[in-house]
């Protein structure tokens, strides 16, 4: 059987300046696209995403930091146009979590970002503890902070893994 899809539509009465804002906040308009939602929003970024990592981790920490500012800016604007926190239609702070994990990781290739993008979402989906803890910070910050300490906790774990298979001396 297969899923189905819809399109999750905004009400028309926003002001000026809620639109970019919602636009941000749902990536895009990934975030309408039911199920897919944060599955099509990471995988909107995928090809940046591998291209930034193998030249510089550096300026993929900077686009993780810089759509975790706007993302955060935009989940707030989202929470005060719509009066829902956190809606599941903000996808910007799965965004910026993939990236910032990617971003420790470094280098991975298109096989390694694929499969550090399921791990993401799955870890981000079920939510453990204690990421489940930092969506009760205020405003944006709270939804974008969850995102982001699952992202690097889990570029850190995955570090750590192949520091512990790595022999000593490094063949």
């Amino acid at each position: 059987m297969l899923p189905e899809f819809s399109i999750a539509l905004l009400p028309e009465a926003i002001g000026p300046g809620g639109h970019a804002a919602l636009l941000i906040a749902s990536w895009f308009g990934a975030g309408f696209v039911e199920p897919l939602r944060a599955s099509l929003a990471v995988a909107s970024v995928w090809p940046l995403a591998v291209l930034l990592a193998g030249r510089s981790a550096l300026a993929l920490a900077l686009a993780a930091f810089s759509v975790a500012i706007v993302g955060a800016w935009s989940a707030e604007a989202w929470q005060d146009l719509l009066s829902i926190r956190d809606d599941r239609r903000i996808v910007a702070d799965e965004v910026a979590g993939y990236l910032a994990g990617l971003a420790l990781l470094g280098r991975t290739g298109w096989f390694g970002a694929a499969g550090f993008g399921a791990l993401f979402l799955l870890l981000d989906r079920l939510k453990p503890w204690p990421f489940d803890r930092m969506e009760a910070m205020a405003g944006g910050v709270g939804v974008v902070a969850d995102d982001l300490a699952v992202g690097m906790f889990l570029g850190l774990a995955i570090l750590l893994v192949r520091a512990l298979r790595t022999p000593i001396g490094g063949k």
